[in-house]
């Protein structure tokens, strides 16, 4: 059977050590990577490719927490587990495909583990539905120029309520519901320029 490759991301040396010695007695699951800092994570993460990456929150800028499955959108087969040593806040951990307690035992690591692999490997991944259709694109850029829902209907010419179905399928899409996350996202994804923005 396969070797799962799975990176580790924790700013505490003691917990990113202990979750390392854990999963490396766990059959079928390598550790190919484990850091206590975002850069090297960001500059390695492409080089080791895992199938799974644990990540703390708390690691991420306050401005990136709420779009973490963005920032590694290129890696798009790979499943991000929330590493929870905290409190995290229902909406940001929608940001992730799974969650590990830091109180979690060897068992239930395994049992989250095994959980997204097998929604991997059948195909059951819903990453593609995490992508905003053209027209939602263009409501989005609307919204982070800080128009109204009337507004954006007259400027896209549809109604009211179409503007906002398309608004209720962007929230469900990304995970965030204010605007000015939405903002930062579609500056991120490059939708609009900061310089547009009012």
């Amino acid at each position: 059977m396969k070797n799962y490759r799975i990176a580790i991301a924790d700013p505490s040396p003691i917990i990113l050590t202990g979750m390392s010695v854990i999963i490396k007695e766990l059959v079928d699951y390598d550790v190919v990577l484990k850091t206590n800092d975002v850069q090297t994570l960001l500059a390695r993460l492409h080089v080791v490719n895992p199938d799974i990456l644990i990540l703390n929150p708390v690691m991420m800028d306050y401005s990136k927490r709420m779009m973490v499955r963005h920032l590694f959108e290129d890696l798009p087969n790979m499943k991000i587990v929330a590493l929870a040593s905290a409190f995290l806040d229902t909406q940001q951990l929608k940001q992730y495909h799974g969650v590990i307690e830091i109180t979690d035992d060897a068992h239930r690591i395994k049992s989250t583990l095994n959980m997204m692999m097998e929604a991997r490997d059948s195909k059951e991944d819903d990453a593609d539905s995490a992508q905003l259709s053209d027209r939602e694109k263009e409501v989005l850029v609307c919204m982070a120029k800080g128009k109204r829902n009337s507004e954006i209907a007259d400027e896209l010419s549809i109604s009211v309520h179409t503007v906002i179905t398309h608004r209720k399928n962007i929230v469900k899409k990304t995970g965030i519901k204010s605007v000015a996350a939405l903002t930062v996202y579609a500056i991120l994804n490059n939708l609009i320029d900061e310089k547009d923005i009012i």
